[in-house]
């Protein structure tokens, strides 16, 4: 005959099982930690500071390659050769020019123009062509030039003929003096010499 448990005895029980379970449930986890248990998965936040992919740069750093970024500065474009402008053509004149064989004599007077580095209608000066081409190949310079006192001249007497040239070329006024009384004098009466005869001539 079996003897029913008393009710003592079933609390005795009851109080075991309750005792018994969070003692096993401790004992998995510590048999848990003791042989590593398993590894529990990395956050999103984890994930994104251990990724290895490497996020660009924003402070201009060298690219991948190690080479420099390339400069936005443009270059400096060097400077082209500064031309001098092209001389005016001395081809344009209305010049009169005297000439005077001594200082008792009358001076005789001529007129020369020149137009498109031509003779004009107006010129009585004899070989005008060729005092149009001189005018072209000495430049108005040189009938507006002053004598430099600094340069020697030789000391030598080429004869009492005066000249002088006044009127216009190219626009610009001149009024240029020529004698034979020293080496200097005599070297610019020769370069003008299809304009004021040879020295000496009549």
């Amino acid at each position: 005959m079996t003897t029913a448990p008393t009710p003592s005895r079933r609390r005795t029980r009851r109080a075991v099982v309750r005792l018994a379970l969070p003692l096993a449930a401790l004992s998995l986890a510590l048999s848990a930690c003791t042989q590593g248990g398993p590894t529990a998965e990395p956050t999103d936040q984890e994930t994104a500071v251990q990724s290895p992919t490497p996020q660009p740069s924003t402070t201009g750093s060298p690219s991948a390659e190690g080479s420099p970024a390339p400069s936005t500065t443009p270059s400096a474009t060097p400077p082209s050769e500064s031309s001098a402008p092209p001389a005016v053509p001395t081809d344009n004149a209305l010049l009169t020019i005297s000439i005077r064989q001594d200082a008792g004599a009358q001076p005789v007077q001529y007129v020369l123009e020149c137009v498109d580095g031509a003779p004009g209608p107006a010129s009585t000066l004899p070989g005008a062509e060729a005092a149009c081409g001189a005018l072209a190949r000495l430049g108005t310079a040189f009938f507006t030039a002053r004598p430099n006192k600094d340069i020697a001249c030789t000391q030598q007497y080429g004869g009492p003929q005066t000249a002088s040239i006044t009127g216009e070329l190219n626009g610009t006024s001149v009024l240029a003096s020529f004698a034979l009384t020293d080496g200097c004098e005599i070297s610019r009466w020769d370069k003008a010499r299809d304009l004021l005869g040879t020295p000496g001539a009549q």
